[in-house]
């Protein structure tokens, strides 16, 4: 086997956090099978403790510690969004990215073979950057994940020969969807034979012992909570529906946090929505919150230049058994037509459907919310 460098913006910061978890048990995964992996990521404000497990981290700092706010709470898009004065810190981010590469590539006695970059904004440009000063025989595989490769798409024309050159360096440009790999080839033909679709679907973890214990009418929301994945339009037809049909006991969970949360919580007071807001959750309480869940909703929708990639919650419940309600945009449906289970997809601007397929699901006696043992899941990777 060999040895690979990671680079990646986001990665958990103590031993629990889920920010960047679908990529440190991806890895996890290539480190157990033989290959000597490390990592290197940003030291944030809220870095605590050391990762255990098989993968070593390098963290590298660029800015005083209570300064380094640039990722870590939300993704980098979202940071910004909340205080635009993190714009400062992206020179300093970025140069600090490049010669902590620098370094770790310049380790004559242990040289790496093959450096991945996840996210292409901002880390396949540092690794792009790099590439000019290493070893030739190094490759260089980058990960687009979501808004990343959206922003990416989204670039003024003028810029083309600029990405052309960032994405030069790379053998292998792996995309969540065959949607988002069919928009990159689309505006880059020239990329076709690089571009490999991988879900990473092999990151979702299936506990053998979680037993579903469904109270009827719950709804579970399970993710960040940023405008893209319209969580609004979720708490509103939870609204509808306990309105509609209040013998139901209709009642939402939303497990995550965002930039959105304080807007998403105004919301649910004015309209009197039944909702209760968990903040993020990981271990027990996310095996808890999947158990007993009579359904999950994942109802994003195109905003702008962003577009939902393979949101892998889908898979994560498919194989528990838990039915789900989602919206039929970006790589949804791909991933959709792969789950074990029942997946129950709705045009995304439809919100009398969304009410009616929250109806069905949540009804105790109808077949698609009966629980079911987990699956195993599986992975997909096409060109």
């Amino acid at each position: 086997m060999g040895r690979t460098l990671v680079l990646t913006s986001t990665y958990p910061q103590w031993e629990a956090d889920p920010r960047g978890a679908f990529i440190r048990r991806h890895w996890e995964a290539e480190a157990r099978a033989g290959e000597h992996v490390e990592v290197l990521a940003p030291r944030t404000r809220w870095c605590r403790g050391t990762l255990g497990g098989p993968l070593l981290t390098h963290r590298f700092a660029y800015a005083p510690r209570a300064w380094s706010s640039l990722s870590g709470q939300f993704g980098i898009l979202e940071n910004l969004r909340e205080a635009p004065r993190r714009g400062l810190l992206v020179p300093p981010f970025l140069g600090a990215m490049v010669a902590a590469l620098r370094r770790q590539l310049d380790r004559a006695d242990e040289p790496f073979d093959r450096v991945v970059a996840h996210m292409v904004l901002p880390c396949g440009v540092a690794a792009s950057l790099a590439a000019g000063l290493t070893a030739p025989e190094v490759r260089l595989e980058v990960y687009g994940h979501g808004t990343d490769v959206d922003l990416l798409l989204g670039a003024p024309r003028a810029l083309d020969a600029a990405v052309r050159s960032l994405l030069a360096p790379a053998q292998t440009l792996h995309l969540p969807s065959l949607d988002k790999a069919r928009r990159l080839r689309d505006r880059f033909p020239e990329l076709g034979p690089k571009l490999s679709v991988q879900t990473m679907a092999q990151t979702v973890e299936a506990p053998a012992d979680l037993v579903r214990r469904p109270i009827p009418g719950r709804v579970l929301y399970l993710g960040r909570l940023i405008a893209q994945k319209g969580v609004d339009r979720l708490i509103r037809a939870v609204t509808e529906l306990a309105r509609q049909s209040p013998q139901r006991g209709v009642h939402l969970q939303i497990a995550g946090d965002g930039p959105e949360r304080g807007r998403l919580v105004a919301l649910a007071r004015r309209t009197g929505a039944p909702v209760t807001f968990l903040g993020f959750v990981e271990g027990a309480a996310k095996a808890e919150a999947l158990a007993t869940a009579a359904c999950l909703c994942v109802p994003s929708r195109d905003l702008g230049l962003l577009s939902e990639g393979a949101p892998l919650v889908i898979r994560e419940a498919s194989v528990l058994g838990l039915p789900v309600v989602a919206t039929a945009v970006g790589g949804i449906p791909e991933l959709a037509s792969s789950c074990p289970g029942p997946v129950r997809l709705v045009p995304p601007n439809d919100a009398p459907g969304l009410v009616e397929a929250l109806r069905a699901s949540t009804d105790p006696l109808s077949p698609i919310s009966q629980p079911r043992g987990p699956s195993a899941p599986k992975s997909r990777r096409s060109a």
